[in-house]
């Protein structure tokens, strides 16, 4: 490997650059102070200005060692820091990196993590020479999981009790991406195929065993979510809203919120099934436009879903 410091990486929307000292205020307004951030982190909210300036001082004097790599995300049309992401740890013999990110609340669920992990992954492949990059997540913080599947990185299992955050002892559910993983995925333009469907929800387990119920599919609990397995395979996880879930409506009507996906699932008795359905907590939609080939229905949290005739 040929370690390279932290250097300046820019994005569409940001500049991944080095800490300065003038970024503290920046830096306690937009995230290390706000207990949100922290809730699956190591350390406390700052608490005072004065220890923000004090841990970015320090930090700063580590750059002129090549090895240390630690990047201020800086959004361009804001021009200051609105988060942070660092190398935590290198294996040296087997050319491993682990890396950590953090994103201020008000930018969350922006695409900016994901944006700043995949400038830092394309960094160490292409110029440092990395084998292999990982990170882990806290299972009560689905989302961060999200951003690592997002950036290409594999599930590789939970550790069970393996860290200890501001929420106390927590399984730790492991990604990561390989060298060879990446440079192919390059060479063929793009590479990917599908991992999981995810869905939003107010109660994840009653939605999951909703469909459990409806469909026999395998019931699992996968990177920290209710989740399901079909019988082809494909992984399908319901989230818990970190947002005021609003169910859509359907047929769709102007400046309400509209239906953002639907299962269609094909049967071979239509009006038993959807009869089945019903007694499991469905609803059938008053608006039918499937004549004898299918019937609308609504899930118990309002998502709407066809049961289809063979």
């Amino acid at each position: 490997m040929t370690h390279k410091g932290t250097v300046t990486l820019k994005t569409e929307r940001l500049i991944l650059r080095r800490f300065v000292a003038e970024d503290a205020d920046a830096m306690f307004r937009n995230w290390v102070n706000d207990a949100d951030v922290t809730k699956y982190l190591t350390w406390q909210p700052h608490g005072s200005i004065d220890l923000t300036r004090k841990i970015s001082l320090s930090d700063i004097s580590k750059y002129d060692n090549l090895s240390h790599y630690q990047w201020a995300i800086v959004l361009k049309t804001l021009n200051e820091p609105i988060g942070g992401i660092n190398v935590v740890k290198i294996d040296e013999t087997c050319k491993c990196f682990d890396v950590a990110y953090r994103i201020g609340k008000a930018w969350w669920h922006q695409g900016f993590a994901s944006e700043a992990l995949s400038a830092v992954i394309k960094f160490l492949f292409e110029q440092v020479g990395a084998n292999r990059i990982a990170a882990t997540h806290d299972t009560r913080n689905p989302n961060s999981g999200k951003v690592m599947l997002k950036c290409g990185m594999s599930y590789e299992g939970t550790l069970r009790q393996s860290g200890y955050n501001n929420q106390g002892i927590y399984d730790a559910a492991c990604y990561a991406i390989l060298a060879e993983d990446y440079f192919s995925g390059k060479q063929a333009g793009f590479s990917f195929s599908i991992g999981d469907i995810s869905i939003d929800c107010r109660n994840p387990d009653l939605t999951r065993d909703f469909y459990h119920a409806l469909t026999g599919w395998e019931k699992r609990v996968m990177y920290g979510c209710p989740a399901l397995i079909a019988e082809n395979g494909l992984v399908i996880l319901f989230m818990q809203c970190d947002f005021d879930y609003i169910p859509p409506v359907w047929p769709e009507e102007p400046g309400k919120q509209q239906k953002q996906m639907h299962f269609n699932f094909q049967v071979s008795d239509l009006p038993t099934t959807v009869e089945e359905a019903i007694k499991l907590g469905a609803t059938k939609a008053i608006a039918q436009y499937g004549g004898d080939h299918f019937v609308t229905m609504f899930d118990p949290e309002g998502h709407p879903f066809c049961l289809c005739r063979k």
